[in-house]
């Protein structure tokens, strides 16, 4: 397919913030559910739903006309689906990872749980802000960027595992962290929309948690 994201390689995303404790979960699930339907008409396939567990769609009519029309998918699930339009409800970077490898060459909608924030990963997809309709702009400082850019390079692809990459990565980022120009969440969300897997992410997460 074509004119897809140079990264996530999507069509197009789109995501609902968790940024109002008052706002009902069906409220967020419902604008996902609009637009990844609208997606999948676009794209001729009916959207598929994405979780951490079964049980967390349950009791949200939205999620579950679409995990009952096209499926519904979880790490621990052991039936595969074809790839198609996604959506990803509150999900962690496993569930986020599954997501966006089921979503490659079509679209993704995620709801945000201020458990794993994605406001930089949102960025980096050029994902739409389903509450406003706006694309979604990075956080970060150029200067923060290029360092997180300069330590996927080195070592994304090995996710951060070894000694000398985990070095790097602390010799760059922590004083980011130190001086609060960046967060170990914003992080893990700006390098998975980079390719990092979910492995790579939380491990560079806890990598600046540490400092």
């Amino acid at each position: 397919m074509s004119n897809l994201h140079p990264t996530t390689h999507l069509q197009a995303a789109a995501w609902v913030p968790d940024d109002d404790p008052e706002r009902p979960w069906d409220e967020a699930a419902d604008l996902a559910a609009d637009w990844i339907w609208e997606r999948g008409e676009v794209e001729g396939v009916k959207p598929l739903l994405i979780t951490n567990t079964f049980q967390n769609a349950k009791g949200i009519e939205s999620l579950e006309v679409i995990a009952r029309e096209g499926g519904q998918a979880t790490p621990q699930g052991k039936e595969r689906f074809e790839r198609g339009p996604v959506l990803a409800y509150v999900p962690d970077e496993r569930t986020l990872r599954l997501a966006l490898n089921l979503a490659r060459g079509y679209s993704l909608a995620v709801v945000e749980t201020v458990s794993f924030p994605l406001a930089e990963w949102a960025a980096g997809a050029d994902a739409i802000n389903l509450l406003d309709g706006s694309t979604s702009s990075s956080g970060l400082s150029d200067k923060v960027k290029a360092d997180l850019d300069h330590a996927v390079f080195f070592g994304g692809n090995n996710a951060w595992t070894g000694p000398h990459e985990k070095a790097h990565a602390r010799n760059h980022l922590v004083s980011h962290v130190r001086a609060s120009r960046l967060t170990p969440d914003q992080a893990a969300s700006y390098v998975m929309a980079k390719g990092v897997s979910d492995k790579g992410a939380k491990r560079l997460r806890l990598l600046l948690e540490k400092g």
